[in-house]
């Protein structure tokens, strides 16, 4: 996967905030969003959502990435006094290039990832497509088509609710529904991830694609 590198300006800060806190958060809709920005706004804090970057894979739930020279430790318990309000209670502090997301003097970056119950699975199987297909939808935002017969098919997405957008790398956007079930297995029954197709969606994904929870 591609490493993006995020290039901060210089900001002209108001009020008694030291830093500008850039929140990076690709797999939350816009409700999420503004649940997360009234936290941090809780603790009389103003935050901007990163627009097209990605969190690396490698980070945890919530990452605080800083200069290494950031020295203001009142602003930063205050992010995560906001993270922990939001239910991060484990929030790791990154003083350096982790992945090449980095951030210059005066910037905070809060790379965040949904809590693993609201996550999407990263591999979804058709149960009743021809030819059969793979979805993979990874951390960073990105994913893929696969049946195995023609070209794959690729893009970026994103949560909205219950739906789930695919934008292909050509501009195209399908719309899915997801839903938790379960399905019946040789092991009983087991929690599962659906994600169906939408009316007007293209025909690769007229299908029912499904991640059932062995564990």
């Amino acid at each position: 996967m591609k490493e993006l590198l995020l290039f901060i300006g210089i900001f002209v800060l108001a009020g008694c905030q030291s830093a500008r806190i850039h929140i990076v958060a690709p797999s939350f809709d816009k409700q999420q969003k503004q649940q997360l920005a009234q936290h941090f706004a809780d603790q009389n804090l103003k935050v901007n959502f990163a627009q097209g970057v990605l969190a690396p894979s490698e980070f945890n739930e919530a990452s605080i990435t800083m200069s290494p020279t950031f020295a203001d430790f009142k602003l930063l318990g205050l992010v995560k006094d906001a993270l922990r309000s939001a239910g991060y209670y484990k929030v790791d502090e990154l003083r350096f290039a982790q992945q090449q997301q980095f951030y210059y003097e005066g910037h905070i970056g809060v790379y965040l990832l949904l809590p693993k119950e609201q996550r999407l699975p990263l591999y979804v199987e058709s149960e009743d497509c021809t030819p059969y297909r793979t979805l993979m939808l990874t951390p960073e935002g990105r994913w893929q088509l696969d049946d195995f017969v023609s070209k794959p098919l690729a893009g970026t997405w994103r949560r909205q609710g219950d739906r789930v957008v695919l934008t292909s790398d050509s501009g195209v956007d399908t719309h899915l529904h997801y839903e938790r079930t379960t399905r019946i297995t040789y092991r009983g029954e087991r929690p599962a991830h659906v994600l169906k197709a939408l009316p007007g969606t293209q025909v690769a994904f007229k299908c029912t694609f499904v991640a059932i929870n062995m564990n």
